[in-house]
């Protein structure tokens, strides 16, 4: 046996079409080197494998399935011809225009023992239109198959030799916000991270797609729930250890199988959905904010002990106001977070040991808005934006971004302003020392009535800080 299947390769070779042998099933038992380049498939890939699944012919206008009927040459046994009007679907997704032609391989009693086909690609007639072909079923960012295949491979392969069949969604959590926060091209850069992880965790046969911006789907044929639910935890752990800077990737998960042929993908999607939202639920409301601000310590490491500091002071001076306990944890809050914009800056510019020029303050003085920005689309903070936004306004309208004046400036945004200048002076920077904390209270009191509002600037130092007697 072995000696006439190196006989039935080399002759396979010698001919300058590409050809497929199968046995009385459908099923694969060779592929001459031109088939393996044809189809995308390599021998050991296809075999035993059914011939409709390596070789996959389409209608090159209606993409209607003619692959199934190459399989008529084992019950009829007369030739099937596609002559014209055919694509060979890659396994890569490239759609090559072929001529084949399937014959029956007969024994000496003339019984049928399986098929031969002969095909051989087409001469494309508009290079142009096969590279859009060739696009039209892959995502331009990642490389994956797009929803428009993906579909179409979920009507071929729901076929009952290959069930079970699951249905993995992996999606990346918080991508319009992390846009916002880090800038499009670190979007980008994490939605392809995760592709990179998700492919170098699949197999060979599944398929894998970005069906929407940051939605992935895996296609799992002969994979039953409990195997595709490994998968998927591996996936998410792989996808936790990765980093884009120091920012953790979020994603959430579901999955839902097929047992019978009957079952629609928009019923298996459904349900996998629904997991994949009580997943997301489960998330931590602030998971978010953790995210960013862990980014912004990681790209400066003042900010983590300055930031502390200065949601204490708020906090006190909220206290000594006998402002209400909600009102006193939105003020730590705000003094946590009040530097969140500054996320989206050049890092060249946060540690930059000399003057700032001109306009490398004007980025700086942008992180307000940045953080309004980031915290606007949240629910869960949404509502703090405004203080954030307002943070660094003066008491005589020469602040910034808008040149809010006197209480036209919120409650909030005063008390962080105070708080945050103080800690700023008290705090080296690489281009000055820190000033004592008798300098710092008294430049407050000197500003107060025009960069602060002078009854809470007299608060944080009388009360807050307990100096009574600085002038």
């Amino acid at each position: 046996m072995k000696q006439d299947r190196g006989w039935l390769e080399t002759t396979f070779e010698s001919i300058s079409d590409a050809v497929i042998l199968t046995d009385i099933q459908g099923n694969i038992q060779l592929l001459s080197q031109k088939a393996e380049l044809l189809t995308g498939w390599t021998n050991e890939e296809a075999l035993h494998k059914p011939l409709t699944e390596v070789f996959q012919l389409l209608n090159a206008d209606t993409h209607e399935v003619l692959g199934d009927n190459l399989l008529s040459v084992l019950k009829t046994g007369k030739n099937v011809v596609f002559a014209k009007n055919a694509v060979l679907l890659s396994k890569t997704g490239q759609k090559r225009p072929v001529k084949s032609k399937s014959k029956p391989v007969k024994d000496k009693e003339n019984h049928i023992q399986g098929i031969v086909l002969v095909f051989k690609e087409l001469a494309r007639k508009n290079k142009k239109l096969a590279k859009t072909e060739s696009l039209s079923f892959h995502d331009p960012l990642t490389g994956l198959y797009n929803r428009k295949f993906f579909e179409e491979e979920f009507k071929r392969l729901n076929t009952e030799r290959n069930l079970p069949i699951s249905l993995a969604i992996i999606d990346v959590d918080y991508l319009d916000e992390v846009k916002k926060a880090f800038g499009n091209a670190e979007g980008d850069n994490l939605i392809k991270r995760v592709a990179e992880v998700i492919k170098q965790e699949c197999r060979v046969d599944d398929i894998v797609a970005r069906v929407s911006e940051n939605e992935f789907m895996i296609l799992l044929p002969k994979t039953n729930s409990k195997q595709a639910d490994i998968l998927v935890n591996r996936i998410n752990d792989l996808v936790n250890k990765e980093k884009l800077d120091a920012l953790d990737l979020p994603i959430c998960t579901g999955c839902d199988t097929i047992k019978k042929k009957e079952n629609e993908i928009a019923l298996v999607y459904k349900e996998a959905v629904e997991k994949t939202k009580s997943t997301a639920k489960n998330r931590p409301a602030n998971a978010l904010i953790e995210i960013i601000m862990e980014t912004l310590y990681h790209k400066n490491d003042m900010e983590e002990k300055e930031s502390a500091q200065v949601s204490e002071f708020c906090a006190e001076i909220g206290q000594t106001l006998e402002l209400s306990e909600k009102n006193i944890e939105n003020l730590e809050i705000i003094g946590l977070i009040r530097n969140i914009g500054k996320v989206s800056l050049d890092s060249r510019i946060l540690h930059k040991p000399d003057k700032l020029t001109d306009s490398e303050m004007a980025e700086i003085k942008r992180h307000p808005e940045l953080g309004h920005e980031i915290l606007s689309t949240m629910n869960e903070y949404a509502h703090l934006s405004d203080y954030v936004l307002a943070h660094h306004e003066r008491w005589d309208g020469k602040g910034y971004p808008k040149g809010l004046k006197g209480e036209e400036i919120p409650l909030e945004a005063r008390i962080v302003a105070i708080a945050d200048a103080y800690n700023a002076m008290t705090s080296s920077r690489p281009y000055r020392k820190a000033m004592d904390e008798r300098s710092a209270a008294e430049e407050i009191l000197r500003n107060a009535g025009t960069q602060f509002d002078p009854h809470l600037a007299k608060v944080f130092i009388e009360k807050v800080l307990g100096k009574e007697h600085v002038e």
